[in-house]
């Protein structure tokens, strides 16, 4: 989002322009019903396109009932309309997009005109063959909650008095927060279009976990928008308490543990080293669980296909296996593993050596990744993890 008031976007939805298309068709269908049949090119780019349409008719219903109940007043939706632009095709702008190449695998609010515009031929695209109509309903769902903040607070003038108060941060996690509400209601039936079902979160959600601030990126940075375990975090707040609790949000809400440290060489040989470093933090952790420390081996001993898993990630993806296994043997089941992992990693990052496990500003989102990417992930395993870094074995037990 920029700070000018021009527009505002979610900054981090663009993709590699490379990846190939037929790649992405592998993300699984997140809404039922409502997806492509078969990777048809023509047929593809329609399915995307009629996705976004019937997300934009149900966000308008959904605002249109909440708006007033969580202090706002009528919801009147977007005087300057929805605005697809083919960034690859050149040719006119829309709206605060003078170029089309400005919106180039992005989507912006534009607060000056009140209008919607987006990429239709490289941002569309790829939500839905990362994960078919959920991806664009979490997307869509994020970038109107702009168009709301802009009737009901923290206004693009109320930011601008105020930057200390309404920092960028905060405004989009309420963004996410309002995009998990989105998600709730139509997991609850609130539509006649669609319907999300709770195991199609984890889909649902990947592309926008995939987008966010690199490692080393400051808080205050204009252009932050949170890390992966941050995005995740208020996404699930809107999807377990409503948008009450997104417009809610205040700075004493936000992460204050995210650190800049982003290293630029491996920490250990191999990752055989972060396991075995692995294993003093676990020890700690177990203690008060059942089968105590004894469920620790020496090294601990990751499961291999949680190991493979781990290794486009990096090193303390690899550590993270070895929590899975340890949180497997201590609570007797994935989602526990899940959870148990969450809170070992935000232990180690709470406290971390220098330059050891959780001393790098990426080590969390390595964590989340493995979660979210290992064989038979579940949307179960994924707000599990979120528990344990929020709330530490407390959150598993």
């Amino acid at each position: 989002m920029r700070d000018d008031g021009r527009r505002s976007g979610p900054g981090r939805w663009r993709w590699p322009s490379t990846r190939p298309v037929a790649v992405l068709l592998a993300g699984l269908l997140a809404l039922t019903g409502c997806g492509p049949a078969a990777p048809d090119p023509s047929g593809f780019a329609d399915a995307a396109n009629a996705a976004v349409t019937t997300v934009l008719a149900d966000l308008e219903d959904y605002w249109t009932a909440t708006q007033p109940t969580i202090g706002g007043p009528a919801f009147v939706p977007p005087a300057g309309g929805y605005h697809p632009v083919d960034a690859a095709a050149g040719g006119a702008g829309a709206l605060c997009v003078t170029r089309p190449a400005q919106i180039s695998g992005n989507a912006f609010y534009c607060p000056d005109q009140d209008g919607l515009v987006w990429d239709s031929s490289a941002l569309v695209p790829v939500l839905w063959g990362r994960g078919g109509a959920g991806s664009v309903a979490a997307a869509f769902a994020h970038e109107y909650g702009h168009a709301v903040q802009a009737r009901v607070g923290p206004t693009p003038a109320q930011r601008s008095a105020d930057p200390v108060r309404y920092p960028t941060l905060l405004i989009e996690a309420q963004a996410d927060c309002y995009a998990g509400a989105f998600l709730a209601w139509l997991r609850d039936g609130g539509s006649t279009r669609e319907r999300l079902d709770t195991a199609d979160l984890l889909p649902s959600l990947q592309v926008l976990l995939d987008f966010r601030d690199p490692a080393g990126m400051v808080a205050v940075d204009p252009a932050a928008h949170g890390r992966g375990v941050d995005r995740l975090e208020f996404v699930l707040r809107g999807w377990g308490s409503g948008a009450a609790a997104c417009r809610a949000l205040t700075t004493t809400d936000l992460p204050s543990d995210r650190r800049t440290e982003d290293g630029g060489r491996p920490r250990y040989a191999d990752p055989a080293g972060a396991v075995a470093d692995a294993a003093p933090s676990l020890r700690r952790l177990v203690t008060g669980w059942p089968g105590g420390s004894a469920a620790v081996g020496d090294p601990p001993s990751p499961d291999a296909a949680d190991l493979d898993a781990a290794r486009p990630f990096g090193q303390f993806a690899a550590a993270a296996a070895a929590a899975l296994a340890t949180g497997h043997a201590v609570t007797g089941s994935d989602i526990g593993a899940a959870c148990f992992a969450g809170a070992w990693t935000a232990a180690v990052t709470s406290a971390p050596t220098t330059g050891g496990l959780g001393a790098w500003a990426g080590d969390p989102d390595e964590a989340l990744d493995l979660v979210r990417s290992r064989p038979g992930a579940t949307t179960g395993q994924l707000v599990a993890f979120a528990a344990g870094w929020q709330h530490g074995p407390d959150g598993c037990r």
